[in-house]
């Protein structure tokens, strides 16, 4: 018996010497996971076109607002 487990969406940021991945979270296209230099700092929402962390996130506010310029474009 093999697990596979669905495929989520990808992307990968590089903002100066960090290398942000953002993974899909299954089951909900809106929220991502966060990932900074291999290690996780939280979540990403997107909520009408608007991007939020969700609370507990431990993302700084310039990777956050880099991010969020990043993925609009």
């Amino acid at each position: 018996m093999k697990n596979f487990k669905a495929a989520t969406e990808k992307r990968e940021i590089k903002i100066g010497n960090e290398v942000i991945v953002l993974d899909t979270v299954k089951g909900d296209s809106t929220l991502f996971r966060v990932m900074i230099n291999n290690s996780f700092k939280g979540y990403l929402q997107n909520r009408d076109g608007e991007y939020f962390r969700v609370d507990g996130s431990c993302i700084h506010d310039l990777i956050f607002a880099r991010i969020c310029h990043s993925l609009k474009n």
